[in-house]
């Protein structure tokens, strides 16, 4: 009887997911993303994977409401969000890692999220000591996930990260700084948000491909 009623949900989030496709597929256009042959294939996965990989992507669906929502709070009331969205996608950035079987520092997990675009990444955020010396061994994600810790364990979430979107701030970069062993960082980030965002989904597809063309 248990293995009948298992068997019934099973084929009922099946049939969900394969009816959410338009709204999938519309989600990631919004990101310059073609993913309509994806989706057929994860669909076509067995059970385990293809339930992974649907409730990651209703939770990326999720934090971009929460991002949308915050770029209200900016527009309409000079909000500082910029480290509050960097918490949430990095944060799922660990989650997605971790449930395509990773393991090991969350810190580490952040680095292998963003290794298929580690390159678009490399020269627009960066840190130097406040001299104009560079520190190579900090690494774009790294900085990410020194944000992410910096609001999650320090309740810090001033500073503007991101570039302003305004033609007029297009040539400027940001600056913005964080602690790491007790040291005062500094970094600058040559990126709007919505480069940044979808330098992100960029990666988070990629990641999706491997997860479901990886033999177990």
């Amino acid at each position: 009887m248990t293995d009948d009623f298992e068997k019934k949900w099973q084929e009922s989030q099946i049939n969900g997911w394969k009816n959410n496709k338009t709204e999938i597929v519309n989600f990631f256009q919004r990101f310059n993303l073609i993913t309509s042959n994806l989706y057929d294939q994860v669909m076509g996965l067995e059970y385990g994977k293809m339930q992974v990989i649907c409730y990651l992507l209703s939770k990326i669906r999720k934090v971009i409401k929460i991002c949308d929502f915050l770029d209200t709070l900016e527009k309409e009331n000079k909000e500082d969000v910029d480290v509050i969205k960097i918490f949430f996608l990095v944060s799922h950035a660990e989650i997605t890692m971790n449930n395509f079987g990773f393991s090991g520092e969350k810190r580490k997990l952040v680095n292998k999220f963003f290794e298929p675009v580690a390159e678009k990444l490399k020269y627009e955020i960066q840190t130097s000591l406040g001299n104009g010396t560079k520190i190579k061994e900090i690494s774009s994600s790294d900085i990410l996930y020194k944000i992410r810790c910096e609001y999650a364990h320090e309740g810090n979430y001033t500073g503007k990260i991101f570039k302003n979107s305004s033609t007029e701030h297009n040539d400027a970069e940001n600056l913005f700084s964080f602690k790491n062993d007790d040291k005062d960082i500094f970094g600058e980030c040559g990126l709007t948000y919505q480069e940044f965002i979808n330098i992100y989904m960029e990666a988070l597809i990629d990641n999706i491909k491997k997860f479901s063309e990886a033999k177990d």
